[in-house]
């Protein structure tokens, strides 16, 4: 996306390329995950002994009838596996009761995760990631958020820039870093900054934005997107306009639908 971005910026010279902010938070949260290896596969194996498994899910049920049911994270969709530490963080001692509870016999998931739900530095683990880094997920959401202005989305990454900056130990300097490399890999991060800084009048100076941009340019980046999220959603809605057992469906009236997909807000 960085080399194809450069080749159209040859093209035209007043277009400004990011890289996705929220992808860019995700690769950060990756990077926590690699970290914690053990609690890394206390996610994989209590996912496990939960799916498709209802005996175990009614011993849930009935040991733990006043929380919800462990959440199952994707590593493909973003936060997933913090919101899943968080969890298990909230709810340690409940949910080591209802796996010590279960037959080691009945599958290996579930002997591996008895194994791991009493490792002795597994607690602490779960409390460190929920502590420092269990805001992400809201953050990564707040983001995907449609029609959010640009200083909004921008003081979000700068948000999560600041508690990151303010994480103590090694694993926090490095996760830290991580942003920090993120970010600078992102082409035109730094030109969008300042268009959102004289926006919202902090900066008066023109200076360092590229010579075609001109100040009737930039009255329109108020809501420039910052995320390739939108675009995403637009896949989906292609997806239920050409499924396999529409047929009948033409040229004319696919374009009609489309026209009236891509300008109906969510909600109404």
């Amino acid at each position: 996306m960085v080399k194809a971005g450069q080749t159209l910026q040859s093209l035209y010279s007043k277009m400004i390329h990011l890289t996705c902010l929220a992808h860019g938070i995700h690769r950060v949260a990756e990077n926590i995950r690699e970290k914690f290896k053990k609690v890394d596969k206390l996610n994989s194996r209590v996912k496990q002994v939960f799916l498709k498994a209802p005996s175990c899910v009614l011993v849930f049920k009935s040991e733990a009838p006043a929380i919800p049911l462990p959440p199952e994270p994707i590593l493909t969709r973003w936060s997933t596996w913090i919101i899943a530490a968080s969890y298990y963080c909230k709810y340690y001692q409940v949910i080591r009761k209802v796996l010590l509870s279960l037959n080691a016999e009945d599958a290996i998931s579930v002997k591996e995760a008895q194994q791991l739900i009493q490792e002795p530095d597994m607690e602490a683990n779960l409390v460190y990631i929920h502590s420092n880094f269990g805001f992400i997920p809201e953050y990564i959401t707040k983001l995907e958020t449609q029609y959010i202005s640009l200083s909004e989305a921008l003081s979000a990454v700068k948000y999560v820039q600041n508690k990151l900056n303010d994480c103590e130990g090694e694993i926090g300097v490095a996760v830290f870093q991580k942003l920090n490399n993120v970010l600078e890999k992102n082409c035109d991060f730094k030109t969008i900054l300042k268009i959102s800084k004289i926006l919202s009048g902090q900066e008066s100076s023109m200076e360092g934005l590229p010579d075609d941009l001109t100040g009737d340019d930039i009255t329109y980046f108020k809501y420039a997107q910052i995320t390739s999220t939108d675009v995403e959603r637009s896949f989906s809605r292609y997806k239920t306009l050409l499924v396999d057992n529409r047929r009948s469906f033409n040229f004319e009236n696919i374009k009609k639908s489309l026209v009236v997909q891509c300008n109906t807000f969510e909600g109404i």
